[in-house]
C-alpha cells in the first residue's frame, strides 16, 4: 500500500514539471528528416490531437515543438524540431515511458 502511495506522490510530482524540464532528459527518439521543420510540425501536430485535442505547435525563436499535455501537465510529449539546410533534426521528450503512450513515438517516426 505504502508502495502505491509513493509511486502516486512521485508521479504528481513529475506532473507539475514544466515541457523545460523535459529537456534536461535524454530524448527517448532521435531522427532527421528530409522534410521542412513546419510541414514536420503540422503531420505531427495532426495526429497527436487525434491522441491528445490540445496537442499544439510553438514556435521559439531556435526551433518549433510539438507539445501534448493532459489534464494535469501543460508537456507529457514535446517534440523539438530543428532546421537544418536539408531538412530537420528531432528529439523526442517523454514525461513517462510506458507502452500505452507509444503512439506519440509512432506519429513522430510515420511523419519522417
Amino acid at each position: 500500500m505504502r508502495a502505491g502511495w509513493l509511486i502516486a506522490g512521485m508521479l504528481g510530482l513529475a506532473g507539475c514539471a514544466s515541457s523545460g524540464d523535459l529537456t534536461h532528459r535524454k530524448p527517448t527518439f532521435r531522427a532527421s528528416t528530409a522534410k521542412l521543420d513546419s510541414v514536420y510540425a503540422a503531420c505531427v501536430q495532426a495526429r497527436w490531437a487525434a491522441i491528445s485535442p490540445g496537442a499544439r505547435i510553438v514556435e521559439t525563436p531556435t526551433t518549433l515543438q510539438v507539445v501534448a499535455g493532459n489534464a494535469t501537465t501543460s508537456a507529457e510529449e514535446l517534440l523539438v524540431i530543428h532546421s537544418r539546410a536539408a531538412g530537420a533534426e528531432v528529439a523526442l521528450y517523454e514525461r513517462i515511458e510506458v507502452l500505452a503512450l507509444r503512439a506519440y513515438r509512432d506519429s513522430a517516426k510515420a511523419c519522417l
